[in-house]
């Protein structure tokens, strides 16, 4: 897997979190699996369910996250 995205995300209480997205090397004419092929985790490698492209919950916690 790649990394290939970083960004910055809040929780409801103003935390801060820094999200990485890593993509699994899938064949361009594939593009529909492509959406399937990446996984998201914070910084510290705590994994994260997308929700929205804006939303994300911490799989450990609960927490639903925003991008920022």
């Amino acid at each position: 897997m790649d990394l290939v995205e970083k960004f910055d995300a809040k929780g409801k209480t103003g935390a801060p979190y820094h999200v990485e997205v890593y993509q699994t090397q899938q064949d361009e004419a594939d593009a529909a699996a492509l959406a399937f092929s990446r996984s998201y985790k914070l910084a510290d490698g705590r994994a994260l369910d997308p929700l929205t492209n804006e939303k994300f919950r911490i799989v450990q916690t609960g927490e639903k996250i925003y991008r920022v």
